[in-house]
């Protein structure tokens, strides 16, 4: 199963400039099974995502991006604390060790390697520091490659996943028009739920890929 992990609707997530409907005409056009959307620190009502799935005609996930004091996680699963409380990252693995929701850490390089780390003179880490980040083994799994981070990141995750391999996942992190599924994560089973996608994760049935 092919399925984007990462995507931002307008005007839910304040970044995005592209549509619900928009996001799976994309997906759908690359051979996508399905798209998580994946708000910044909101979830959409379940009841109105599964409506819109319905009426798209095409499988939607829940999801969030929650930001801690590591940057953005994703949560895959249900999560006891409202939202707008907020997470730290050790926080969240401490729930998650009580329940089935899986995290993963996107693009995980940004604050080290990112284009505005570079320009600022940050030096890159190596791969070696780059495990050596609590973060790189607190999540379930990676994103290794998106469409909002640069060809340095994705080498120096590649590196890092070389030196300590996590599992491993691709996401568009879709802001606007025609990114979804540009990049995605190849699922061995068929998911159909938020509970059904976190269970394969954790188990590590995951690999990234770009999508035709």
């Amino acid at each position: 199963m092919l399925i984007d992990l990462h995507a931002h609707t307008s005007p839910r997530s304040n970044c995005s400039r592209t549509t619900l409907e928009e996001l799976v005409a994309t997906a759908r056009s690359r051979g996508l099974d399905a798209l998580c959307i994946t708000e910044h620190d909101v979830r959409w009502p379940d009841a109105e995502l599964a409506d819109a799935s319905r009426l798209l005609g095409f499988p939607l996930i829940p999801g969030v991006e929650l930001t801690t004091d590591v940057g953005h996680v994703l949560a895959f699963g249900p999560l006891r604390k409202p939202l707008w409380m907020g997470y730290t990252l050790a926080e969240l693995v401490e729930e998650c060790e009580s329940s089935d929701t899986a995290l993963v850490l996107p693009h995980p390089l940004r604050r080290f390697a990112g284009e505005r780390a570079i320009k600022g003179g940050r030096v890159p880490p190596t791969a070696e520091e780059i495990v050596a980040f609590p973060q790189w083994e607190m999540v379930h799994a990676i994103e290794a490659a998106s469409t909002q981070t640069t060809a340095l990141e994705h080498s120096l995750t590649a590196a890092a996943l070389a030196v300590a391999p996590r599992p491993a996942v691709g996401a568009s992190d879709a802001h606007g028009p025609g990114l979804a599924g540009a990049y995605a994560t190849d699922i061995d089973r068929v998911v159909h739920t938020a509970e059904d996608l976190a269970r394969e994760i954790r188990a590590g049935h995951v690999r990234a890929v770009i999508a035709s």
